[in-house]
């Protein structure tokens, strides 16, 4: 049997490009036991023999580590800003606070140059030299009034020579007394002087005649005495200037008419052309701007004195010098509280 199986082994043949061909083909038994003993000592050697790899010396540039950027989506309708590629040494340089502060820095002072360029050339005219001033304040043609800062004026000092009736604490104490001289038809006004009520009955032009018509009072059985009385020079606010030239003349007006009642009393006559003068002069202020209360209220008081000596001077009565007078007082304690008020 064993026979059967070489000889038909041996007799096996193939075929190659139609050709037979002997097949002489020797099965190797291999011993795999053997095999594995010799992988296992080449694998022995291998560990114990410590090879070096010597890789060659060549300068490869690192390659930056890749870092995706996610990307922020534009809206479609409006353009994509432009976008500035800024070195990374400046990146590095400057963080974004110190980059918005130097920003912000050179911002301030391009508009500061810029600004004060602007005023030199509006201040100084390049070609001649000449520099802006303000503009004067304009003047209206008709009120003579300014447009601008308060104008003043100087309130001259003013003497007049009066007749006190008594000298009271308060101003309840002097009107009461007051009442004593109206009902024997005497002017009368008080002025608070020093914390103290002045009651005046009369003026005069000068001391002298003011004693003399003290002299006459007292022989009517009234207790009084002249002297002289001094108002300090005093500077006040006006409108227009027209008020500060009224405050400068009035004091001269009232000194006039104050002599011309004096004289009235003592002979009965009246300067006709003194008087004419004098109310020409106020009408020619009146014709002008006044309206300060103070300028208006001195020219009315002179004004109605002005009206009495006239009624005086056509029929003699001496009520009406009486009112005269009256008008002279007033003028004088008007001009007084001015003089009182606050300082400019």
């Amino acid at each position: 049997m064993a026979r059967k199986k070489r000889q038909a082994k041996k007799d096996m043949k193939i075929k190659i490009n139609g050709k037979e061909q002997p097949l002489n083909e020797e099965v190797v038994i291999k011993d795999w036991s053997k095999a594995k003993k010799e992988t296992a000592a080449a694998e022995e050697r291998l560990e114990n023999d410590e090879f070096e790899w010597v890789l060659p010396e060549k300068n490869i540039p690192e390659v930056p580590e890749f870092q995706p950027v996610q990307s922020i989506p534009e809206p479609k309708d409006q353009e994509s800003s432009p976008k500035i590629n800024i070195p990374k040494y400046f990146k590095k340089k400057f963080s974004p606070n110190k980059t918005g502060f130097l920003i912000s820095s050179i911002l301030a002072v391009a508009i500061g140059l810029g600004f004060g360029l602007f005023v030199l050339k509006l201040t100084v005219n390049p070609e001649n030299g000449t520099t802006l001033t303000d503009a004067a304040p304009a003047v209206a043609p008709d009120s003579g009034k300014e447009q601008g800062a308060a104008l003043t004026a100087t309130m001259p000092g003013l003497s007049a020579a009066v007749i006190q009736g008594g000298v009271f604490s308060t101003e309840e104490a002097a009107e009461n007394f007051s009442g004593e001289f109206t009902s024997k038809g005497l002017p009368t006004i008080s002025l608070n002087v020093d914390e103290q009520q002045f009651l005046f009955i009369g003026i005069s032009e000068d001391l002298a005649s003011a004693k003399t018509l003290a002299d006459d009072y007292k022989a009517q059985g009234i207790d009084v005495y002249a002297k002289e009385f001094i108002i300090p020079e005093k500077q006040i606010k006006v409108e227009t200037k027209t008020e500060a030239e009224w405050m400068k003349e009035a004091p001269k007006l009232f000194a006039v008419l104050a002599k011309e009642t004096a004289d009235a009393r003592f002979s009965g006559q009246i300067n006709e052309q003194a008087l004419q003068d004098t109310e020409k002069t106020i009408k020619n202020y009146e014709e002008k701007n006044i309206q300060q209360k103070v300028a208006v209220d001195l020219r009315n008081q002179l004004e109605d004195t002005i009206k009495q000596l006239g009624a005086y001077s056509a029929s003699q009565n001496r009520e009406s010098l009486a009112k005269a007078q009256q008008s002279l007082l007033t003028f004088l304690k008007v001009y007084y509280d001015a003089s009182k008020g606050s300082s400019v």
